[in-house]
């Protein structure tokens, strides 16, 4: 949301080249009726963050279909007069943002929403339960004449919402003008074989975070005769066109660009402003998978259907799948990329808990307190999954989203007492029936179940009537959100300074394996041949890491090597980092008592796992194995319903 710094010399620090000629097909107008939305988490009830547009031709519709403009904001058809007007505001905001940052610090939010304009069969919304909902009128008087509650966790989550749409808001313009540009580039590369563009991911369902990408899939048209176009040489072509409008526009904009046309799913990377808070837009080719799956959250109620009328008020899925992902930024947890679980299985991990009768009757009871639902959503949340046990089993949704079953394992594996996680795609069944959890070793399981486990106890701790002292709730709920610095989850491929890790140790072998948490600090790496990336992979066996371990003195934090001579383990080992200082002339290291408490919580969770019965004659409760009906997700009473209109 930061403004970016531009090349000084004209009134706005600007510096234009030659307007690029709009495209031939002009954009239809601008909707005379915006839709009308509220901030939920505002008392003042203000301008809402703009949505982003991508309209774009529905898949029902035939392939040659007239196709519209991607980008209409303010009543502009031309893309470059959209960049223009998100530039200049930027640069007139600079300076005030930056006072304003100065003066107050914003709170961890969790994201702005934005309405996706993908084109998907229009269906109903999922009905809202008639004794909560209420006109739009009685929402804008009582959230104009709202009040802090009596609980400041509550507080917290209705503030850092509410921050969350203004950092969304300051970026939204620049955003669409990315898009624009976009929309223009594959034009002008394609021409005729252009189809339309969609907006997937987090932004079409609503979840996105400051900080998240707009991911756009380009889908291409070609006649009967011709053949495909391949996904790396669209995006090439792309590129280029890319490149060839960038230049026309303005000098020194710091636009960047990144073409990954060796992966499995070729992705172009558009990049504006500074490496540390840069609008990206990624780019992919013909795929349908991403538009599959947004379709299934708007049938489960998860995320609201394209087309339809705005809601009224946002659900409580909605605002707790913004929470946890929101929660996986701040601390850090590893993506798909580094060897974690990809954001769609943790989606539909949290869709599942809120479909559980837990969720809907303590949604149902708290309906009267603002937020006080949501608090109580994110607790089930965490205590559903907050060991490796709990993480043992397959997650499994009807294709229509109408009910899910997570169940446990009941039988011994080779790989006992670690889980075995899988959560199936609900868009592909039979023989297509794909787990988009990949193969998690024990070290980052450890270091999920610790993360789960963490916010769980501190939920738990969260009162539930009026609190004794104002403030408790809110210190409780901001500590869960709590960020970790960039890189403490990721091993650097480079070595800078003293790197503390912690290191998962394995004693023994087969089911009478004994696991410990050893301290070290990286002297040297030597990745395997062929990677360049600038992190290890956690499931990388062939790498080496050489480290000097450490006994570690839980009482005083103090670290002294065991030796001169380092050890080598491999980057599946690797947990987390941890800082530390040297003290004594070097001879020894100071850790901090969040590391400390770190590693006993750690060690709590590895003795727990040693003490597990088998999982063959561990008992399979109802909880466990009864299907939730997720048909009806939209209607859970939100934390929102009583006096907030739709965030």
């Amino acid at each position: 949301a930061s403004a970016v710094a531009v090349a000084s010399g004209t009134p706005a620090g600007l510096a234009w080249k030659k307007r690029v000629e709009p495209h031939q097909q002009p954009a239809p107008p601008a909707p005379t009726q915006p839709k009308q939305t509220l901030d939920t988490a505002s008392a003042a009830a203000t301008q809402p963050p703009k949505a982003l547009d991508v309209a774009v031709v529905p898949l029902t519709q035939s392939a040659t279909a007239p196709s519209v403009s991607t980008a209409r904001v303010g009543g502009s058809s031309a893309p470059e007069d959209l960049l223009a007007a998100a530039l200049l505001q930027q640069a007139q905001q600079a300076q005030q943002q930056q006072q304003q940052q100065q003066q107050q610090q914003l709170l961890p939010v969790a994201s702005a929403p934005i309405t996706p304009p993908t084109a998907l069969p229009q269906q109903p919304l999922p009905a809202i339960h008639p004794q909560l909902a209420a006109s739009a009128t009685a929402m804008r008087v009582a959230a104009a004449t709202l009040s802090p509650t009596e609980h400041s966790g509550e507080d917290y989550l209705m503030e850092m919402l509410a921050n969350m749409d203004q950092i969304m808001q300051q970026g939204r313009q620049t955003q669409q003008g990315l898009v624009a540009i976009i929309e223009l580039s594959c034009r002008k590369a394609l021409d005729g074989h252009f189809g339309r563009l969609m907006l997937v991911g987090s932004a079409a369902l609503r979840v996105e975070t400051p900080g998240s990408d707009i991911d756009i899939v380009c889908f291409t048209q070609r006649r009967k005769a011709e053949a495909s176009l391949l996904p790396a040489a669209v995006l090439r072509r792309v590129h280029r066109a890319l490149k060839d409008v960038i230049s026309q526009y303005v000098d020194h904009l710091g636009f960047y660009t990144e073409l990954i046309d060796d992966a499995r799913v070729p992705i172009l990377r558009v990049l504006w402003g500074p490496p540390e808070c840069a609008v990206v837009v990624d780019v992919s080719v013909d795929q349908s998978r991403p538009v599959d799956h947004v379709r299934w959250f708007q049938r489960a109620g998860a995320a609201p259907r394209n087309g339809a009328p705005e809601p009224m008020v946002a659900p409580l899925v909605t605002l707790t799948l913004r929470c946890v992902k929101w929660w996986l930024r701040q601390r850090q947890i590893p993506r798909t990329k580094e060897g974690g679980l990809p954001t769609l299985a943790w989606l539909l991990m949290v869709v599942h808990v809120c479909s559980l009768p837990e969720t809907h009757n303590q949604a149902i009871v708290r309906a009267q307190r603002p937020f006080c639902a949501l608090l109580a959503s994110l607790k089930v949340f965490f205590c559903y999954y907050d060991c490796i046990e709990k993480l043992d089993g397959i997650l499994h949704f009807a294709a229509d989203g109408s009910t899910s079953d997570f169940k446990r394992h009941t039988e011994a594996t080779g790989a006992a007492p670690w889980a075995e996680l899988a959560v199936l795609d609900p868009t592909r069944e039979g023989s297509e029936r794909l787990n988009l959890v990949p193969r998690l070793l024990p070290a980052t399981q450890l270091l999920l179940a610790y993360e789960l486990h963490r916010a769980s106890q501190r939920f738990q701790q969260v009162p539930r009537g009026a609190e004794a002292s104002y403030g408790a709730g809110r210190h409780i709920v901001h500590d869960v959100f709590e960020p970790l610095p960039e890189g403490t989850n990721v091993l650097p491929i480079t070595v800078t300074g003293d790197i503390g890790i912690l290191i998962l140790h394995a004693a023994g072998a087969g089911l009478a394996t004994k696991y410990d948490i050893e301290l070290g600090v990286i002297e040297e790496v030597v990745p395997r041949p062929g990677w360049y990336a600038p992190f290890l992979h956690r499931s990388d066996e062939r790498s080496e890491l050489r480290v000097r371990l450490c006994d570690l003195d839980d009482h005083s934090g103090t670290c002294t090597p065991r030796s001169k001579f380092a050890a080598s383990v491999a980057p599946s080992d690797f947990v987390c980092r941890i800082p530390l200082e040297r003290k004594d002339g070097g001879r020894c290291y100071q850790i901090d008592a969040d590391a400390i408490d770190r590693i006993q919580v750690m060690r709590r969770l590895l003795a727990d796992l040693h003490q597990q019965p088998s999982k063959a004659s561990e008992p399979t409760t109802s909880a466990e194995t009864a299907a939730a009906t997720v048909q009806s997700l939209a209607s859970i009473p939100s934390p929102a319903r009583s006096c907030y209109a739709q965030i």
